[in-house]
């Protein structure tokens, strides 16, 4: 298993808080912190691959307009 982290960053995409994937419960802390900052959470692999697995900004519906 490669090692991972969980990186949480604000609305304005600034670097809040990071949480090692190893730890039990990592990625609900994560989470749990993103909500707070109403920001997002990026999964960082070993080989530099970032994904964004969680994110607290409401997507906007184009056919609203």
């Amino acid at each position: 298993m490669k090692n991972k982290q969980y990186i949480v960053y604000t609305p304005a995409g600034e670097y809040h808080h990071g949480y090692n994937g190893s730890l039990e419960g990592a990625l609900g802390w994560a989470i749990d912190c993103a909500k707070t900052v109403r920001g997002s959470v990026k999964e960082v692999c070993s080989n530099g691959k970032e994904t964004v697995i969680f994110n607290c900004t409401p997507k906007t519906d184009v056919r609203a307009n």
